[in-house]
């Protein structure tokens, strides 16, 4: 709640900025509010934590479970060149003590590709994570209290392969600045970005052993569409502060699998709207040769009611330095 309230003041300061400015309406180009740095090949690293959570509720068993993998610092790198941008991130062991006792270990791996198509992004991701704990330790043993260990699941392992699209209305609001730098925010700006985004994430735990009433595998494919508003305030040339928010709806297809007391596989599928929100926001410098900044971001949805509701939280931070380099020549071959 308190990252909400902080993401929130940030997007709505950033909005008060802009209509602070002079009312004198002038007509700009969209070269006057951006400057694409695509022709230059944008290479940068840096840390990030990214999560992706979830609460599975089993309303025939009473049973329900805040399931998240150990919190984690990933080192990533990104390639950024012409249309696309390239991703990779991995969990450094030297990030990451050991802190199995408590909340278990956590693994994972991230491949991310943005492609641009006009005033469209489309990202497609791929992540497995294995190794998750109870959240909720309270609600299932009262004799817990913090700071003692987790339950933990150490073999269960998430794979999500996601898609995303998302357009921008204003040419003269740098979506892509917001979170790289690959493009540079000249003039304040304020946009629309729509997006549609589908996901399948598939929860599998191989070291269950078949019982009758035992769950094996849990399918969710999320179809959402967000809304967000977007602004961006600039100063000192360099600096760049951003933000947006909006609401979030969908469909959520989810199935499970189950053992009879036959130990035969059964399906259980549901169909639920789902509403939730979204927020982003960040700080970002960027010059003609280099660039830096702070981005965060928090999307919520969910669906059904208290006793069997289901709800995916991702959420994520990342800092981020990055070099323009001339394309070498057999890039360039390959993007003409």
């Amino acid at each position: 709640m308190r990252f909400t309230l902080i993401m929130a003041f940030l997007l709505l300061c950033t909005v008060m900025s802009i209509h602070g400015q002079d009312s004198v309406i002038k007509v700009l180009s969209d070269k006057d509010y951006v400057i694409s740095y695509r022709d230059k090949l944008n290479i940068s690293t840096g840390l990030q934590t990214s999560n992706l959570e979830f609460i599975v509720a089993y309303p025939k068993d009473k049973l329900r479970f805040e399931l998240s993998p150990r919190e984690t610092l990933q080192q990533f790198l990104l390639f950024q060149y012409q249309w696309i941008n390239f991703r990779y991130s991995f969990t450094p062991s030297y990030l990451n003590p050991d802190r199995s006792a408590i909340k278990g270990n956590n693994t994972r791996t991230t491949f991310d590709i943005v492609m641009a198509a006009g005033d469209a992004d489309i990202n497609l991701v791929y992540q497995k994570a294995k190794g998750y704990y109870i959240k909720n330790m309270g609600e299932l043993d009262p004799s817990w209290r913090p700071g003692l260990p987790h339950w933990q699941l150490n073999s269960l392992t998430t794979k999500i392969l996601g898609a995303e699209f998302t357009y921008n209305i204003n040419k003269q609001f740098s979506d892509v600045g917001m979170i790289s730098g690959k493009s540079k925010q000249l003039k304040n700006a304020v946009s629309l970005l729509p997006a549609l985004s589908i996901y399948y994430i598939h929860l599998n735990d191989p070291t269950i052993i078949a019982s009758p009433g035992t769950h094996s595998d849990d399918y969710n494919v999320d179809i959402n569409l967000k809304f967000p508003f977007a602004a961006s305030v600039v100063w000192n040339k360099n600096w760049s502060l951003a933000g947006a928010a909006g609401p979030v709806t969908g469909i959520n297809f989810f199935s499970t699998e189950s053992y009879d007391v036959r130990f035969i596989k059964i399906k259980n599928k549901e169909t639920r709207w789902s509403t939730g929100f979204y927020l982003q926001g960040g700080i970002s410098h960027t010059r003609d040769h280099w660039y830096a900044g702070l981005d965060a971001n928090l999307q919520q949805s969910g669906s059904g009611d208290e006793a069997s509701r289901t709800r995916r939280l991702f959420y994520g931070v990342e800092l981020y330095i990055g070099k323009r380099f001339q394309a070498p020549l057999f890039l360039k071959k390959i993007f003409q």
